[in-house]
């Protein structure tokens, strides 16, 4: 057994990697409103996010144009393979983990 202990000491830390093939990491937003987020970005392949304590809101574009703020909830694992971003209210503590798979790809949005 392995046992990793939750540091947060950036905003995007990969934790475990499994053969290469996927990968756990924790995130931490660095946006403290939706005026803050720039820019999207979008991967080859979709991510797994977990809100591990705090508040975090996810930010969501299906077409690149418009977006959707989505705050996440404890206890519900949200599946993004569209364009996205995501900021902590006011700057409160907010902590993810996010699975994805390693070697993924990632294209950039501007969205201001």
């Amino acid at each position: 057994m392995l046992k990793i202990p939750l540091q947060i000491e950036t905003n995007w830390k990969v934790i475990f990697v499994d053969d290469k093939r996927w990968q756990v990491g924790v995130y931490v937003p660095k946006f403290n409103s939706i005026k803050e987020v720039e820019w999207l970005e979008c991967h080859d392949a979709p991510e797994l996010f977990l809100l591990v304590r705090g508040s975090v809101v996810l930010v969501t574009s299906s077409d690149g144009k418009g977006v959707v703020e989505t705050r996440m909830e404890p206890g519900i694992i949200y599946i993004v393979d569209e364009w996205h971003n995501a900021y902590r209210p006011e700057g409160l503590e907010g902590v993810t983990l996010v699975v994805e798979k390693t070697g993924i790809k990632t294209e950039f949005l501007n969205i201001k």
